[in-house]
């Protein structure tokens, strides 16, 4: 048997810089089977190649073929959770990922990209370009950014 299957799918598991044993645990998939597939003795099924998708975002196309991008895009992977959950419970999932303070920065990004989509003032946009600009300079221009900030916009610290 071709073995560029199981080469990918080690190649893959050596990139996440886990041995077999943990890969098997991870995708719940026994370590014997993981070990035959990677050796071209048995091909992957679609639960196999599916646990890795779901767990990893790993791209099966790529392991079945060695075409196209190692890992799943965002945006497909977003796609497969409709899928497999439904609308309304992927809505509820996301509303509550949205809430929780740990994926703050994700949520501002997220309103921070409806805004700029948005049509808006020139000079608006001005401005905002330039504190991107200094914040990308470095560590002292972002502590400066958010010195300026916070005191023109003194209600907003503590509301985000």
């Amino acid at each position: 048997m071709e073995n560029g299957i199981g080469k990918r799918i080690q190649q893959f598991r050596e990139k996440l810089g886990l041995n077999q044993g943990e890969f098997s645990r991870e995708i719940k998939i026994s370590q014997t089977t993981v070990s035959r597939v990677e050796s071209g003795e048995k091909k992957p099924s679609k639960a196999f190649l599916n646990a890795m998708m779901v767990r990893y975002a790993v791209n099966p196309n790529w392991i079945l073929t060695g075409e196209g991008a190692m890992f799943t895009r965002a945006e497909d992977y977003i796609l497969k959770g409709l899928e497999l959950f439904g609308e309304k419970e992927m809505s509820v999932a996301l509303t509550k990922i949205l809430k929780n303070p740990q994926f703050a920065k994700f949520r501002l990004l997220l309103e921070a990209g409806e805004l700029v989509s948005d049509d808006i003032d020139e000079e608006l946009a001005a401005y905002l370009l330039y504190i991107i600009k200094n914040w990308r300079e470095g560590e002292r221009k972002q502590h400066w950014v958010m010195g300026q900030l916070e005191m023109a916009f003194r209600e907003v610290k503590g509301n985000y």
